[in-house]
């Protein structure tokens, strides 16, 4: 291992980063594809074609579950545990055929029946699972984490001999060797030292001998060796766990869009891609609903201050997205809107009388023991109210936990009520330069006066890198369009405007 060095290079051919390896050196790039890119017979082979285009270059490969598969299995372990055998099986059964029939277009033969015999003995323990949450008649955020991690194992044993068909020499790693978390099913921590330790010792000597090393992402090992997961979108994470881990010069992460863009394109039929996102800009966004790359993606990059590139494995030869430490504060102040359907708004109302109980921060530690999020909040001292949007499939949790940490308020009357506002949406306007822009909130309520959108709340993010709005959440698409032409499209329809 003490020959093995990691150093860092530059590839004068292209705009960005590069590894440059040579005789007792290495160096990493970590690639990483999404469920779309491996979601199809020809994707995967697509996949297959860019990593042997990087190979000199000592690619990590970090792959997702093939596009669908891990909604499909938490699915059927709700049905399973509901009682549903019939769903369960059926799940399995189409996860076999799409599995059996992608391996037998992109597998050599004299690797094939290994391959089938490897998938046919995860999925029976998979089958096995879903008749234990059968009888047991629920399906615990431990059970959950363990049967969301057969969709990258899938696909991880396909990638790797699909490489190896390919004259790629690969090898696969469990996840649970490698990545190292907490105890938080669904939602785990990378427990970063171990992780280092376990990364360098595993990948390092396959990367040195030429090999492609092939990880599951989304998933790890808590500490008494139990499977978590690191949240849904988490492959993103474990790419840059394993770039900090690995000392990467960069990580890119593939999905099937051209980077990341000015809105979403399924709302905004212009979007465009956006060349280069600063580490808080790209928080920002992935936090309030930009789907391509996980809200704790950049976390590694910022402490290692590592490059973080998003491209499109449909559309390989395109640069993408850069997201590094310092971005363009040159450009447009408002570089993208990002955007969450269903949404609620919850309200805790104090009495208003003088020396009534602090419900802010009683209320605001009900969400720190849930590990919930809130958009924004909003405290009003003389009532001693406290109100914050947060995503409605956490209401019913939040809501009963604070009338438990409230209930003798509430028997007093020293609190009023705790109420619930449904069918909302947030947007965001993000851009490191709002901060430096004036009338930019004046703006936004201009534009959604001009269109009939009622605001039901809004804050700006103290690094000032994102205004955030709540609106009905039917007229969230047509505000993000009228926005989307104010700050990105000028009037004339010529360019960016400011």
């Amino acid at each position: 291992m003490d020959s093995i060095q990691i150093r860092k290079g530059t590839d004068h051919s292209s705009d960005h980063q590069t590894f440059i390896r040579s005789v007792g050196e290495l160096s990493v790039l970590i690639l990483k594809f999404g469920g779309t890119s491996v979601g199809s017979v020809q994707a995967v082979q697509r996949v297959a074609s860019v990593v042997q285009s990087h190979i000199e270059q000592s690619p990590v490969v970090v792959l997702s579950a093939m596009s669908g598969v891990t909604d499909s299995l938490i699915a059927a372990a709700d049905a399973a545990a509901c009682g549903d055998h019939a769903t369960a099986a059926a799940t399995v059964a189409r996860l076999r055929e799409r599995h059996r029939a992608a391996a037998i277009e992109c597998v050599d033969r004299s690797r094939l029946e290994p391959l089938l015999e490897q998938f046919d003995e995860w999925l029976d323990k998979l089958q096995q699972i879903y008749s234990a949450l059968l009888l047991l008649g629920e399906a615990s955020a431990r059970s959950l984490d363990m049967v969301s991690a057969y969709g990258e194992r899938l696909s991880c044993a396909l990638m790797v001999q699909t490489l190896c068909s390919a004259s790629i020499e690969a090898e696969a790693l469990a996840a649970e060797t490698v990545v190292h978390t907490d105890d938080y099913f669904g939602e785990a921590m990378p427990l970063m030292e171990p992780t280092s330790t376990s990364a360098r010792a595993l990948i390092l000597p396959i990367l040195a001998r030429g090999a492609v090393p092939v990880i599951p992402g989304f998933t790890g090992a808590g500490p008494d060796g139990a499977t978590t997961t690191l949240g849904r979108g988490g492959s993103d994470y474990t790419a840059t766990i394993l770039g900090a881990a690995l000392n990467a010069d960069e990580v890119w992460i593939y999905s099937d869009t051209d980077g990341v863009l000015t809105a979403d394109p399924k709302v905004v039929s212009d979007a465009t891609p956006i060349a280069h996102l600063s580490y808080a800009e790209a928080r920002e966004l992935s936090f309030f609903g930009a789907k391509v790359i996980h809200p704790r993606t950049v976390l590694p990059a910022l402490d290692h201050r590592f490059p973080v590139r998003v491209r499109n494995s449909f559309n390989p030869t395109f640069v993408g997205t850069i997201i590094s430490e310092f971005g363009d504060r040159t450009s447009r102040s408002v570089k993208s809107i990002a955007y969450t359907r269903d949404v609620c708004a919850i309200t805790v109302q104090g009495s208003g009388r003088p020396g009534g109980p602090r419900v802010a921060g009683r209320a605001l530690n009900v969400l720190e023991r849930l590990s919930t999020d809130a958009f924004l909040t909003n405290a009003s001292s003389p009532e001693q109210n406290l109100s914050f949007v947060l995503p409605r499939s956490r209401s019913v949790n939040v809501l009963r936990e604070l009338h438990d940490e409230f209930t003798e308020e509430l028997r007093r009357g020293d609190v009023r009520r705790i109420d619930i506002a449904e069918g909302l949406g947030v947007f965001a306007c993000v851009g490191e330069a709002l901060g430096d822009a004036s009338g930019i909130g004046a703006r936004v309520f201009g534009v959604l006066g001009e269109i009939a959108v009622s605001v039901h709340g809004f804050a700006q993010a103290p690094s000032g890198t994102s205004f955030s709005f709540v609106v009905d959440s039917d007229r969230l698409d047509e505000a993000v369009r009228a926005l989307h032409r104010e700050f990105i499209v000028t009037r004339n329809g010529k360019g960016p405007s400011s």
